[in-house]
């Protein structure tokens, strides 16, 4: 147990930081779990997760990625590392909560591969709560969780959704994108979703672009679903992000200067310290979350 403990430890260091960048303390009890999600594909999510990530470890804050795409789980991969392990090792007697999580650059942890997720459908109450208690860890060691959810509107996307306090909606200036990003939206009013619904658009031209975006989502949204959505940013076109993704290296890292790179920053900061703060007083950690996600299931 000792043993276990000085891992854990070890995984929970503070997060690197630039010289130049301010260390913003939340002093939350809890760690803030956002799903991140999108209507399509192809949209950039699961790059915004990591360089989110990333960004928000420059600001000193600690986080964990739960990579929860069921069907393209590849979070390790962009970070370069890797684990053959997953929470349904935490049963087998051999494993440890730091066996099945790796840490990645500037410290960020990672619970690689959606797979082992599905799976804690099928467990006992008995075994679902040992896995619950291993896990609820982090709402201690961490600040941010991050779920990077599948695509689409699949049951397993709103699952995911619906059990987080949090949740970040990535969609582009495309018509597709927007009509798709619009029906999750409404899957999730439909089915009475109570967490904080936030707002990225990706790939645009200019700020007049996103903005005309995000104004429009709004206005249909609360027209037609009376929901709210907060406005967390918008990342611009950048051909520094296409050279990022060919050599498998988040933008944060090969690029940390660019255009690209300036706005994911700006958008870590909203979330800590700016709009996009959690300040209701409603967050569960990553205890409730898994609390709701198997009340959903059952």
């Amino acid at each position: 147990m000792n043993d276990q403990a000085n891992k854990l430890r070890l995984l929970s260091k503070n997060a690197y930081q630039y010289e130049d960048k301010p260390k913003i303390v939340t002093n939350s009890p809890i760690a803030r779990v956002i799903s991140i999600t999108s209507g399509k594909g192809g949209v950039g999510k699961t790059n915004l997760t990591v360089n989110l990530a990333l960004a928000l470890a420059n600001f000193g804050q600690k986080v964990l990625i739960i990579d929860a795409d069921l069907g393209m789980a590849n979070v390790d991969v962009i970070l370069g590392c890797t684990t053959k392990f997953n929470i349904m090792h935490l049963l087998d007697g051999e494993h440890e909560l730091a066996d099945v999580v790796v840490t990645g650059p500037r410290n960020i942890i990672i619970m690689p591969g959606g797979s082992g997720i599905t799976q804690l459908a099928n467990l006992t109450e008995l075994q679902l709560q040992k896995i619950i208690n291993e896990i609820t860890r982090f709402d201690q060691l961490v600040d941010f969780i991050l779920i990077d959810t599948g695509a689409g509107l699949s049951r397993n996307v709103l699952n995911f959704m619906l059990a987080s306090d949090e949740v970040i909606i990535v969609t582009t200036p495309e018509p597709t994108a927007i009509t798709d990003a619009y029906a999750i939206m409404k899957a999730y009013a439909t089915s009475n979703g109570s967490g904080i619904l936030k707002l990225v658009v990706n790939r645009v031209v200019n700020q007049e672009e996103a903005d005309s975006v995000i104004d429009k989502l709004k206005k249909v949204v609360s027209k037609f679903l009376k929901l709210n959505i907060a406005n967390l940013g918008y990342i611009p076109e950048d051909l520094n992000l296409i050279k990022a993704v060919k050599i498998q290296q988040p933008v944060m890292l090969s690029y940390p200067d660019t255009g690209c790179s300036r706005s994911i920053e700006e958008i870590a900061y909203k979330l800590i310290y700016g709009e996009g703060r959690n300040n209701t007083g409603n967050q569960t950690g990553l205890k409730g979350f898994f609390n709701k996600f198997f009340n959903i299931l059952s």
